[in-house]
């Protein structure tokens, strides 16, 4: 399970890494639509205030026309508006004038009064079915769109006869709805027309006299949030604002864009604010100029810094666990080390018990079985020699296996001379383990001698053939060898067992478990061997 703490480690800290990322993330959403808010709030304050301005005007124009009780020549109504500057600094007011409220048929005056201070001829209009009229008589700055309006009938219109009559009942200043100007009948570019509105004020010669007329001011929508706004593209949103006042909206102005594609981020906002008596709702729509350079930097370096937490908890754990295990294995690996060298010392101790005993054993036989020195030391050394060549075959296999063929072939060679033929060995591979090998290499070897000494290969009379083979499976697996002599003289069976016979019986019978049977012929001798292999 251990294995599993990098990972882990590198999937909880990504995770709390993650949340972290996504809590400063919502973070800056939050201040993002805050901020567009802000900005939008700001935007809409600015378009009201800018109108309030513009109403304060007309508000100051009516205290003109009071103090005057009425009797305003056109030339000091001309100076007045002229000392506001509203060409120069208020823009979206179209401009400032006064339109006398009279009975239908009482026109006459109307049109005197026009023809007399701007040299213009011209009837009241339009048509009316009303009782009431309220002609413009006077409209200042006079340029060709303000003097297109004068005598224009406004109790006519629906819209702008509401809001006198709002204005008549309330006493205060009120706006109309979206209505075209007359003024905008001389614009000859459809596009360069805008919708309006107009904010009137009742005025009375008399504090409690009639109402002889209304102050007004018409507004084009699109100049007024122009210059309120600062121009629409220098805003990181795009605007609209309309009349909602009834049941439904009519707009009055719409920046270029708006409402053509999903909002940036779906940040989009309104606000309902009362301009003079009418409801407007200001709506706003951020685009992308309101990423900023920065945009979630803050959200990218907190999932960078935490991935490379991740990244680096996960790679120090996983260090610090390989080193805990190389310093476990460097110890296990020590005390098996140690462990193998006892078991090699108490291996080497009982392999030399067992290789003295077997010396001292066959020097007692050999010595009781020879007749001289030289005789006893002749046969000792050659038996010494056999078990020294399968202790080196089992050394060079590092004490695991001998090859049967290459046992066999050494002893056949040092006993028989090196040009013996490999031929006359025949048999599969066969592993041999420690205590075979040493009891067969001392068979192999007094075979080999006593076939030197009684069956005439050494003088070529005679002949040596030795085959095996494997039968049985598993663990009734064993090794069955024939070791046949061959001579052309007849070859006599000795009448007693000497020591060679006894050590071959020794090693097969006694020391692998096996058989052996011996077979005396007339031109020669048979020995067969059956040895257990089920522990190799």
């Amino acid at each position: 399970m251990i294995r599993l703490l990098p990972p882990s480690i590198l999937i909880v800290v990504a995770l709390a890494g993650a949340g972290m990322t996504m809590v400063v993330y919502r973070a800056e959403n939050a201040a993002d639509r805050i901020r567009f808010e802000t900005i939008a709030q700001a935007a809409a304050d600015r378009v009201v205030n800018r109108a309030h301005q513009h109403i304060a005007l007309l508000v100051s124009t009516h205290a003109f026309f009071v103090a005057h009780e009425g009797e305003v020549a056109r030339e000091a109504f001309a100076r007045f508006t002229a000392s506001l500057g509203l060409t120069e600094d208020y823009e979206g007011i179209r401009g400032i004038g006064y339109a006398r409220l009279i009975r239908t048929g009482e026109e006459a005056g109307a049109e005197r009064d026009i023809a007399e201070a701007y040299g213009i001829d011209r009837a009241v209009w339009p048509d009316t079915a009303m009782d009431r009229r309220t002609p413009i008589v006077m409209l200042e700055p006079p340029d060709e769109m303000n003097r297109a309006a004068l005598g224009f009938d406004m109790f006519s219109e629906a819209r702008r006869r509401e809001a006198m009559l709002a204005a008549l009942e309330s006493g205060a200043p009120r706006a109309s709805a979206p209505v075209e100007l007359a003024q905008e009948i001389t614009q000859e570019i459809e596009e360069d027309k805008q919708a309006g509105f107009l904010v009137y004020i009742p005025f009375r010669a008399a504090a409690d006299g009639p109402v002889a007329g209304f102050v007004y001011s018409p507004f084009r929508a699109g100049d007024l949030h122009a210059a309120a706004l600062g121009g629409p593209d220098r805003l990181p949103l795009t605007f609209q604002t309309a009349d909602t006042t009834g049941e439904e909206p009519v707009p009055l102005f719409r920046s270029q864009g708006f409402g053509e594609s999903e909002p940036f981020k779906n940040l989009k906002t309104q606000r309902v604010m009362d301009i003079a008596g009418r409801q407007w709702t200001f709506s706003a729509h951020a685009t992308p100029d309101f990423r900023g350079r920065d945009q979630h930097l803050y959200s990218m370096v907190t999932g960078a810094i935490s991935l490379l937490l991740a990244l680096a908890l996960a790679m120090s754990t996983r260090f610090q666990i390989k080193s805990v295990q190389a310093a476990r294995a460097l110890q296990a690996a020590s005390q098996k080390a140690v462990q193998e060298k006892d078991l090699m010392l108490q291996e080497m101790k009982h392999r030399i018990k067992n290789s003295i005993s077997r010396v001292l054993a066959i020097a007692r036989q050999t010595a009781a079985n020879s007749e001289s020195i030289d005789e006893f030391s002749q046969s000792f050394s050659a038996r010494l020699h056999a078990m020294a060549n399968a202790q080196d075959m089992l050394t060079r296999s590092h004490w695991r296996r001998a090859d049967l063929r290459e046992l066999l072939t050494t002893e056949l060679n040092q006993v028989l001379g090196a040009d013996f033929g490999e031929e006359r060995v025949e048999g599969p591979k066969v592993l041999l383990d420690e205590r075979t090998t040493q009891a067969l290499g001392l068979t192999f070897h007094e075979l080999a001698t006593n076939a030197l000494k009684y069956s005439g290969i050494a003088s070529g009379e005679g002949d040596l053939r030795i085959s095996w083979t494997l039968a049985g499976k598993r663990r009734h697996r064993e090794l069955q060898l024939d070791w046949v002599e061959t001579s052309s003289a007849p070859v006599e069976p000795s009448g007693s067992a000497g020591f060679g016979t006894r050590l071959i019986d020794a090693n097969i019978r006694g020391e692998l478990g096996g058989r052996l049977e011996r077979e005396h012929r007339p031109d020669g001798v048979r020995v067969h061997m059956a040895i257990p292999l089920k522990d190799l």
